[in-house]
């Protein structure tokens, strides 16, 4: 498990249906010999939605590797080493919860990063928090019946010493019944709260590597960096606007 990468996909199929549109729209005043004025309006409108919906969309990810954790959100990058991460849980979006008193490499031009980053590109939706939740009530009521019932079915066995363990099961028969379950309930679960039980077993799993290592001392630092690149996407053809819009 070297390096992953996590997003969801509409924000990508909300990105190729806008560019579709955009493009399909600039060949139509190219074909219609729309005037010049409404041709550079519109083109700068349509530009600056789409430095919007690359910056929002298709930009937005995090990417797993054995360094740690790059958060890229819309207009800023974090990368968070293991060592620095103490839990990632949901809200409205996957947040990963960072040591505090953490500083960013003085030298490396970042700020000081917050306790907990929230991941724009892995998000809950209300409805499927709701979806969640009312699956969710009745599956926890059958497993707790299903385990009152193998109790109650285990009092009446017999136990082989050195051959069956407790109330008759073969020695790792629990460890095993419960890996389907397990599998049926992230498999239930919306794709960012999977996706955020993977990272943070992974995290405890990494933690864990390096402490058996005898890793110590620097490591945990986390970086927070601006990202240009999609800052220039939505403010120069908003500066183009700007400048059509007054001059012309």
């Amino acid at each position: 498990m070297n390096r992953e990468v996590f997003r969801l996909a509409p924000p990508l199929i909300l990105w190729w249906v806008w560019v579709a549109f955009a493009v399909v729209n600039i060949a139509d005043f190219a074909i219609q010999g729309a005037s010049v004025r409404f041709a550079l309006v519109v083109s700068a409108i349509l530009l600056t939605i789409t430095g919007l919906a690359y910056a929002l969309a298709l930009r937005p990810r995090v990417i797993a590797e054995p360094a740690g954790l790059t958060i890229v959100n819309p207009f800023r990058d974090h990368h968070v080493p293991w060592a620095a991460i103490q839990a990632v849980d949901t809200g409205e979006w996957v947040r990963v919860h960072c040591a505090q008193g953490r500083e960013a490499d003085p030298g490396s031009g970042s700020s000081p990063a917050s306790n907990a980053i929230s991941c724009w590109a892995l998000y809950l939706s209300a409805r499927t928090k709701r979806r969640a939740v009312r699956a969710a009530r009745p599956a926890r009521a059958r497993s707790s019946a299903e385990s009152s019932r193998r109790r109650s079915a285990g009092f009446g066995r017999l136990s082989l010493p050195g051959m069956l363990g407790t109330a008759g099961q073969a020695p790792g028969y629990e460890a095993s019944s419960r890996l389907p379950e397990e599998a049926r309930y992230l498999a239930s679960l919306p794709a960012a709260k999977a996706i955020a039980v993977r990272l943070d077993a992974r995290a405890a799993r990494e933690r864990a590597r390096a402490g058996q290592a005898g890793a110590a001392g620097p490591g945990g630092t986390v970086t927070v960096r601006w990202a240009w690149p999609p800052t220039a996407a939505v403010a120069l053809p908003a500066l183009v606007l700007v400048i059509v819009a007054v001059v012309l």
